[in-house]
């Protein structure tokens, strides 16, 4: 391998003689020689006078904790990157370190490979962040944050968490129910992360068979070169330097799983015929609910759980944020007015009341769809209370017994177009499954892809 050019000081700290010689030969190799420290006062005098880029830290130390070496040297150099290494049982004291700012985590026995990779990651990082100021300042600026309603108190923690997590090259699994914001989550870590220039890039393996998931993620496989999501190139590949967000996660088939962890593990992503790709991609988990599930129903692997399970952000439920109903629903209406070519301006007081009464069992998705079909159906500038459909009704003991005859179900759906109508009946199926698509599907004999897929058209940016 050769050596990279104007390579950024980086400061390795191992107790341990063999395994600070073994790192050092390995890095020295790579193009990355280290200075080396063996214990936590040495590495702060180090530190302070070299003022390394790129910081190598065994949280087990013989006279200080780690994590409060780690705490000292980015108090005294925020930019630093700092890599923190730990046992195979200690994994959460590497989960406390990226909470507090570390970039990586290394589990014990490292691998070569995974070394060198995750060291030329930081020091791409870094590069990024410390040579283009005026991007710098862009990505980790907060107005992008007010593309996000957040006003309720229950917002508030993940509002935080999201703001933390940007700067860390930790995996994320963002967990809520359907219609909660996990996209729009993931998107903005990315847009507030050094990552924003990068490509965000998003999988959903919900309803891929073997080969298609094959294709999608790793760009191999018989469909690789026939049209597949991704293309012959993969979603890892794509998302290189940015973000690869992945939903249905659980879906991925166990072979398909190992294959994921070993190529994590490594930091390479092999290529047919050609030198493997090193890895370089934030990867963020969305789930329905806590993954932990999914490994003891079998359906998720354990290692791959430890592995991209790190960070785990939970999105609150419409019903518990109402205070942001006023602003969702002004946004979406200014948005579907356009999209509609209607000149809908605001809502009426008693409107937003009467929504603020729902339930909200399809969250952010339905209160959308509900307002697109008064959007679709009336003309502005103001939406009134009697311009919201039905079921908006209900908190009020004045929607339909569920046991309609057909001439009210005709009643109820006259001047709905066959798409609309669609669209409600499978909303609602969701609905009464509590947001979950595999059972919505089984319900209406559909495959959930093509749920999946329909969502999709209907809410664009909104999940």
């Amino acid at each position: 391998m050769s050596k990279p050019a104007n390579v950024p000081r980086l400061l390795l700290v191992e107790d341990t003689p063999s395994l600070q010689m073994l790192y050092r030969t390995v890095l020295t190799k790579a193009g990355y020689p280290p200075v080396c420290a063996s214990s936590a006062a040495e590495a702060l005098e180090t530190f302070a006078r070299i003022r390394p880029a790129i910081v190598l830290l065994d949280l087990m130390l013989p006279d200080q904790d780690g994590l409060s070496v780690m705490t000292e040297i980015l108090a005294q150099a925020p930019e630093t990157r700092v890599i923190v290494i730990t046992a195979n049982g200690s994994v959460n004291k590497a989960v406390e370190a990226t909470r507090k700012g570390a970039h990586d985590f290394l589990v014990k026995p490292l691998g070569d490979i995974r070394l060198v990779g995750a060291v030329a990651s930081a020091v791409a990082d870094y590069r990024n962040a410390t040579q283009s100021p005026r991007a710098q300042s862009a990505s980790s600026a907060t107005p992008g944050l007010t593309e996000f309603v957040a006003h309720s108190a229950a917002m508030q923690k993940p509002m935080e968490l999201m703001k933390a997590l940007a700067g860390s090259m930790a995996p994320v699994v963002i967990i809520g129910a359907d219609g909660t914001g996990k996209k729009t989550c993931a998107r903005m870590i990315h847009g507030l992360s050094p990552r924003a220039r990068k490509p965000f890039v998003e999988l959903d393996l919900a309803g891929l068979d073997k080969s298609c998931a094959e294709a999608a993620l790793f760009g191999t496989g018989p469909s690789s070169h026939s049209g597949s999501a991704m293309g012959a190139h993969g979603a890892l590949r794509k998302a290189y330097g940015g973000t690869l967000l992945i939903r249905a996660l659980e879906t991925l088939p166990q072979e398909l799983q190992a294959r994921l962890v070993s190529i994590l593990n490594s930091g390479f992503l092999p290529v047919p015929n050609a030198e493997a790709l090193p890895i370089d991609v934030r990867i963020i988990t969305a789930m329905p609910h806590d993954p932990l599930r999914d490994v003891q129903a079998g359906l998720l692997r354990k290692d791959l759980y430890l592995r991209l399970v790190v960070l785990p952000l939970i999105l609150p439920p419409l019903q518990d944020r109402r205070e942001d109903i006023p602003d969702l629903a002004q946004r979406f209406l200014i948005e579907l007015a356009a999209l509609e070519k209607k000149g809908f301006e605001r809502l009426e007081p008693a409107a937003i009341t009467e929504l603020q009464n729902q339930s909200w069992d399809g969250n952010l998705h339905e209160l959308r769809n509900m307002l697109h079909r008064s959007v679709v159906l009336h003309d502005g500038p103001v939406l009134t209370p009697a311009m919201l459909p039905e079921i908006a009704h209900e908190a009020h003991g004045e929607a339909q017994a569920d046991t309609d005859s057909p001439r009210d179900l005709e009643t109820a759906l006259e001047g709905m177009t066959l798409a609309e109508i669609e669209a409600y009946a499978i909303q609602a199926a969701i609905t009464r499954h509590g947001g979950s698509i595999p059972r919505a599907s089984q319900e209406l004999d559909i495959a959930p892809s093509t749920i999946y897929r329909k969502r999709d058209a209907w809410h664009g940016k909104t999940h």
